[in-house]
Order: C-alpha cells, then structure tokens, then sequence
C-alpha cells in the first residue's frame, strides 16, 4: 500500500515539526481556560496528600491520570502557576499521539505522507487546543493511539495484540469513553473481516485472546487495590452510577433513529468502498474512516453529554484516513506543485483559525494564577475553601460533589439536596469561590462573606453605616477583626474587655469601636496577610 509519494524524505518535515513544538509551547498559557483543569489538578494533587478519590475527593474520572500525574503536583505544591506546568507536561501525550499517528501513516503510504498526516493532524485547531490543556483526554487519546499503532499495518501477532490490549485496557483507567472507540472498533474490525477474501491474513483467536488479557490487566489491578483500600463500592458510583444517572439524551428516540440512519448509511459506503478497492487485505484505510465517523455519530447521537475533548482520540485518525486517500488520487500524485500549494493552504487555514480562536498573546490564564494567588496568600493547608470543581486546587473544598453540569442539572431538578450552606458552616470554611453555586447557598455568601478580590470572598459583614456601635449576627465561627477599611480597631464585643481580635460564637454580637469608625467585621487571619476591603473593592 505505499504510496507513489513515497520519497527520500527532505529535511523541511523535522523543521516543520520543530517550528509544531515551538508553537505548542508558545500557546502554553494561550488555551482556553477548561474548568475540568483545576478538577483534575485537585485530584492529583489529593493523591499527594495521602487521600483517596472516590472517597476523599469526588472524581468520576478513572484513576490513573491523577495517580500518575499526583508527582506533578508534589514538586509544584502550592505555585500559584501550577497549570502552566502541568500543560507543559500534557505536552508528552502530545507527541505520543502524533507519533503513534505518524508511524502508522508511515507503515501505510511512506514517510512523506505521514509527515504531512502528522502536521495536518497535529495543526488541526481542536485537537491542537484542547490536547494543551491539562486534562484526562490527553492521555487517554495519546494510549488508544499508541495501541492501535502496535497492530495497524503489519502482520498479527499475539504480543502485539497483548500489547494493543494493555494501553486500550490503560486508556479505560483513564476514561471510561474507551468502551465507545472499543465498541465502534470491534463493529468495524467485524464488517471488514467478513469482507476479506478467502487466504487473506487475519488475527486468529489467539491474537484476540492476547488482547483480551492485555486489556484486563491495568483496570483489574485498580479494582483489586481500590477494593484493597474499602472504596470500590464509592468508585463504582463516581465512575458508573453518577455519570448514567445525571444525563438523559433529549428526544433520545428520534436521535437513536438518526444513529440507525447514519450509521447504515455509513456501513453501505464502507462496503462500496472495500470492494471498488479489492486490496486482497485488511483496509486500513477505510477503518479509520468508518470507525472514525461510527465513533462520531455515536458521540453524537447517542452520548449523553458532548464535550470537545470526546473527539481528540479520532481526529488524528480521520486526517490519516484521508491524506491516506489523496494520496493516491492520480490527479494529485502527478502534481507535486498543486500537492505542495494544498498542503500549504490547510497548514495556513488551520494556524489561522488556531490564532483566531485562541490569540497566542493572550493570556487566558492569567485570571486563574490571580485568583489562586489571593487563595494561597490568605489560607492554610488546614483551611477549607469552597470552590466549584477544585478550582483552588491546593486546598480540600467541604462539599464532596463537584459542581459540573452533570450536578448542577441534579440540583435544579430537586435529585441532589443542596447542603453546601451545612457544609460550609460544619467545615468552618472562611473563604468561598462562589461561582455555579445554587441560588440558597448563594445567597447565604452574599450575606455572610464580602469581596476579597477577583472571585474570592472571604467571611465578614460589611455594616451598612460607618458607626462606633454596630449589630452583627454572625453565622461562620471564627476569629474576626474590626476594621474601617485600613487598619485593625480596637474594640469590646458583648461589653467585654478591649481588644482588638475576638473569637465569635454562632450570634448576635454587639460591637463597640474604641477608636475609629468601623466599616466591616471581617476573617483576622485574611487581614492579618494584607487583605483590606475597601483597598481591594477599588480594585487593589
């Protein structure tokens, strides 16, 4: 199947790969800003601590990305640009990816159209700004893709199946979406076999048993240590039961019936296709193209959630799949200008819609290292802090579920209770990331935190009058200090002695300042590391 491109290969692919790798770096702190990041830094990073997800920390994830990637966050504990560093490292799966995706392009049509196959895939704009972001995707599509290139164009052999089988089975560890590319696969591999002819060579039952056992070895050995450490039973849910029970497929009987319709449609061309070729041997070419877009249409139609990342493990294998094509397309092959103009023109109209999408000169994670800034400047380690999904990532939130979409659909239909007023208050929480929070508990931020900068707040009151004698019911124990928006007051609390910090019961309290005119109650131990209300509600 080598392509009549087939050439001594020049040097201009590695510089071109060379410039891919530069500009990968150079958009490190330009990707889109993806809340799933901080979710699962905050895994890894809980791993670090000695704790346990499923149980600890809520994660509906597999557990082999955050297990893996839980060093990370050890040598980067508490920088405020932790994200930056852990896309750079996603960067590796990056390259793992395109270079699984090049060596089958090249065991298919030849060095040069896998180089083109590698640039065109790499520079695609959706794969190349998602695959940055730190995110489990990354590595589940780097290992499906290196599996497929242990067995794609060569002879079948029971080692290479058990070595397919052992990075899909550590795929499933990762993303449980493996079970989708797994089945859109099985479907094709068994359409495409029963159109082989007679001889042709093909995996026997050993091949197929070898994959089978590769597959088996890294998911059972998580079940065996999560069972091990008393938590299969919570994993279960997290990885099984919440992610079926949360999203129902709108008008699901009318979208199964475009799946059919589709679906067939595809299988007929695929058909048409392999017989007008009549290679005498697997079509690789045409699996990618109907694994590929049975994948899709099952993403689309049957899935019951979409996100972009749900694509990553495909794209490359859908531009192999049609390079692969025109490559051997007389008109083109025959014409090494146009060939060299039309591969130009898409690299140019994929960098274009890359920078149009995501301007390299932005910084999109600038808000974030702000934010987490303030949250490690006036927290402990000890200290909770009430964040959407682990978006402060270095500290334990007291609310067990993330607030994704899968939960805030929960709420709002009265299937999920919202205890994160309880939860704050059991939990001694003093500061609060109050994005996605429902209206309840909202509300009971506005009431009982104040502003401390970006989307920080932090326990207080702010008094409605500047006066010496104020009322204030206090709802979060803690330690308080009073302040006119500068500097610390002195003061009584009750009639008591004065002093200028107090410990305050759940209540009522009446303040007395003895000097000055307070403006706000509010968390000592934020004011004490710099916090001021009125510097930072200017914008400080």
């Amino acid at each position: 199947m080598k392509s009549p491109l087939q050439q001594r290969l020049p040097i201009w692919p590695w510089i071109s790969l060379l410039l891919l790798l530069v500009l990968r770096l150079a958009w490190l702190n330009a990707y889109t800003l993806n809340s799933d990041e901080a979710q699962h830094a905050h895994v890894a990073w809980a791993w670090t601590q000695g704790l346990l997800p499923y149980r600890d920390v809520f994660d509906n994830h597999g557990p082999l990305f955050g297990w893996l990637h839980s060093p990370l966050l050890k040598l980067f504990d508490d920088r405020a640009d932790v994200l930056t560093w852990l896309r750079l490292a996603m960067q590796f799966w990056y390259v793992v990816a395109l270079g699984a995706t090049g060596w089958m392009a090249r065991r298919l049509y030849g060095g040069r159209v896998a180089w083109v196959v590698v640039l065109l895939a790499g520079l695609f704009p959706r794969f190349f700004i998602v695959s940055g972001q730190f995110r489990t995707d990354d590595m589940w599509m780097a290992l499906w893709l290196a599996g497929l290139a242990f067995v794609v164009g060569v002879p079948p052999r029971a080692w290479r199946f058990f070595l397919t089988g052992l990075l899909v089975g550590a795929a499933l560890a990762v993303s449980q979406k493996t079970l989708a590319l797994i089945t859109t696969t099985l479907v094709t591999v068994v359409v495409l076999r029963l159109l082989l002819p007679a001889g042709a060579p093909h995996a026997n039952l050993r091949c197929w048993a070898a994959a089978a056992i590769g597959l088996l070895v890294v998911p059972m050995a998580f079940v065996a240590w999560l069972a091990a450490q008393g938590v299969l039973g919570e994993a279960w849910y997290g990885l099984v039961l919440y992610n079926i029970g949360g999203a129902a497929k709108r008008h699901a009987a009318q979208q199964l019936l475009w799946f059919v319709l589709l679906g067939s449609a595809a299988l007929v061309l695929a058909i048409r296709e392999v017989r007008r070729r009549s290679l005498g041997e697997f079509d690789w070419t045409v699996f990618f193209s109907f694994q590929g877009g049975l994948y899709l249409l099952l993403i689309w139609f049957i899935w019951p959630l979409i996100t972009k990342q749900d694509f990553l493990p495909v794209l490359p294998t859908l531009v192999l799949a049609f390079i692969g094509w025109a490559a051997h397309w007389p008109w083109l092959s025959l014409r090494p200008r146009l060939r060299a103009a039309l591969f130009l023109l898409m690299l140019c109209a994929e960098l274009t819609a890359v920078v149009a999408y995501a301007p390299p000169w932005q910084d999109e994670l600038a808000a974030q290292r702000a934010e987490l800034t303030l949250v490690l400047r006036y927290t402990d380690k000890t200290d909770t802090v009430m964040d959407p999904k682990g978006d402060t990532i270095f500290r334990m939130r007291p609310y067990y579920p993330v607030l994704e979409s899968l939960a805030m659909r929960r709420l709002r239909k009265g299937l999920m209770t919202d205890t994160i007023v309880d939860e704050l208050l059991t939990h001694g929480t003093m500061v609060v990331v109050p994005r996605r929070l429902p209206y309840a508990s909202a509300h009971f931020v506005v009431e009982n935190y104040v502003p401390a900068g970006r989307d920080v707040w932090v326990a207080g009151r702010m008094f409605p009058t500047p006066e010496p004698d104020q009322v204030v019911d206090v709802a979060l124990p803690g330690n308080y200090v009073l302040t006119d928006g500068f500097r610390q007051l002195r003061g009584s609390v009750d009639g008591g002695p004065v002093d200028d910090h107090w410990h305050l019961s759940r209540g009522v309290h009446h303040l007395k300042a003895a000097g000055g005119i307070p403006v706000a109650l509010v968390w000592g131990q934020a004011f004490d590391r710099g916090w001021r209300p009125v510097t930072l509600q200017q914008g400080g």
